[in-house]
């Protein structure tokens, strides 16, 4: 039986660099982050750049050869298009994609590619019909990730799906949620991280985004930055553990910020690539933001291509192993034939369920169950 085809998780953690051990740096707290710690053998500082068959860390560039401090818009379209935004817009822009990032949003966005290469997409954050009430008075203006969603023509994650377990918050626990008038309770760091997992092993690629880390360098709070640190490390912690065989999670940001207290603005710092899973080593050659989206797509589009060989031939096996069918066929041929015919479609049937239950190659089910001969 082939295995499922690859599956990505991005989770994006917003305004995280990488930066020496000092006092200003919570990253570099002995309790702050216990889990990735234990995984990388030191903490997410400047100097963690290790590799291994299933697991990637290193620093890459957020500045892209622009002057000027990295932001958030032209950061977060680098990293969903993998085109240089600040290099095409002139600057780096802050806050929220408007104008021409919009454009290499529609052409270039991560979402849509990948629907084009035949593999499915999915937003896996919480909205609410006030975020979208908000964006139709002009009080807040679409994200990069929204946009994303929307030019690929997918549908948003709403409380429904929340409540069903398939949803997660900006925030990972839900907390705000209910400012954004969702009416639901709270779940643990460690419920979020099994709901992610458990999507991104339903899509090819499955988006995150997570701005509590760039809130908390903006606060310049020491004590809030640790509890936000340990909240994402206990977050990590479940994703990595409920991970998929066949999934992988890449794990980066758009900007440095929270790496550095001593200031509110962001950093000029290199922003951590972490992976982990079987398709690690492709991640190796990344260097900067616009490096995460192209390699993803050259990954979908193996997988895409191996899936779509292994479905042709195993069909043409399965058509082939069965015997012709014959309307006007003598009743001595019927009965001389009907022992391996049954067979053969007990065995059809078997792998059909087979596929249903691991939710494999669903494109190819249909036509492969209509060809059972009935009994």
């Amino acid at each position: 039986m082939a295995s499922p085809p690859d599956s990505f998780i991005f989770l994006f953690l917003d305004g995280v660099g990488l930066a020496p051990t000092s006092a200003q740096n919570p990253l570099s707290a002995a309790n702050a982050t216990p889990y990735l710690t234990s995984l990388l053998g030191m903490p997410l500082i400047q100097g963690c750049d290790q590799q291994t068959p299933t697991l990637l860390c290193k620093p890459i560039d957020a500045c892209l050869g622009v002057p000027g401090l990295p932001q958030s818009a032209t950061g977060q379209t680098a990293l969903y298009t993998g085109r240089n935004a600040p290099e095409f817009r002139g600057q780096h822009q802050t806050s929220f994609a408007n104008g021409s990032l919009r454009q290499l949003i529609e052409e270039w966005g991560l979402f849509k590619r990948v629907l084009q290469l035949g593999g499915t997409a999915t937003m896996a954050n919480l909205y609410s019909p006030q975020y979208f009430e908000a964006i139709a008075n002009r009080r807040v203006r679409y994200s990069v990730g929204t946009l994303l969603t929307l030019t690929a023509g997918l549908p948003f994650r709403m409380q429904y799906e929340y409540e069903r377990g398939e949803a997660i918050f900006w925030d990972i626990t839900g907390d705000f949620a209910r400012y954004r008038g969702v009416a639901a309770e709270p779940i643990t760091p460690q419920e979020a991280g099994k709901r992610l997992a458990t999507l991104g092993g339903q899509y090819t690629v499955t988006l995150f985004e997570s701005y509590l880390t760039d809130f908390a360098g903006h606060d310049q709070d020491p004590e809030k930055a640790l509890r936000v640190l340990q909240l994402v490390d206990a977050f990590l912690e479940s994703v990595i553990t409920h991970l998929p065989s066949h999934t992988t999670l890449i794990v980066s940001s758009d900007h440095g910020n929270l790496e550095d207290l001593s200031t509110k603005k962001h950093t000029l710092n290199p922003v951590p690539l972490l992976v982990v899973g079987k398709a690690a080593p492709a991640f190796a050659s990344v260097t900067d933001l616009t490096g995460i989206t192209p390699t993803i797509l050259s990954l979908v589009q193996q997988s895409q291509s191996g899936l779509e060989k292994w479905q042709s031939i195993f069909q043409t096996l399965l058509r082939s192993s069965l015997p012709p069918y014959r309307g006007t066929s003598s009743l001595g041929k019927k009965a001389k034939n009907s022992s391996k015919s049954r067979a053969l479609s007990e065995i059809r049937r078997g792998f059909a369920k087979q596929l249903a239950g691991k939710k494999l190659f669903k494109r190819s089910l249909n036509s492969l169950t209509k060809t059972v001969p009935p009994e």
